[in-house]
């Protein structure tokens, strides 16, 4: 997995988990001490933060930076999974509507495995 990409994605997920807590990102950069554009930046992907700066951003957003970082390995495999990605789309979703997805894949499943 080229390096571009990686940070596209962790972009995504320090912005999915900021819009989940109801953080704008003048917020996030204020907890973190950075400027709002530098978030802005590392959520579209233009900029790779430091690991520290991804600490301080996992730690504001009170997720531990294994989270932030799980699944994302530096060589050219392949890592993002079927899995992971519907987890982040879920993930994105309010409350109510991850509960009504959860319950529409369980029946999914159930209805794969009655009509086996």
């Amino acid at each position: 997995m080229d390096l571009d990409k990686i940070y596209i994605i962790i972009g995504k997920r320090i912005k999915n988990f900021r819009k989940k807590l109801g953080y704008s990102q003048k917020t996030l950069a204020e907890r973190v001490g950075v400027a709002y554009t530098y978030i802005g930046q590392i959520e579209r992907g233009e900029k790779n933060a430091s690991f520290h700066s991804l600490l301080k951003i996992a730690n504001a957003l009170e997720m531990p930076l294994e989270i932030l970082l799980e699944n994302i390995i530096l060589n050219d495999e392949e890592v993002e999974t079927v899995s992971f990605e519907c987890y982040e789309l879920i993930d994105a979703l309010p409350l109510k509507e991850q509960k009504i997805m959860l319950n529409l894949i369980k029946e999914i499943i159930e209805y794969g495995e009655v009509s086996k």
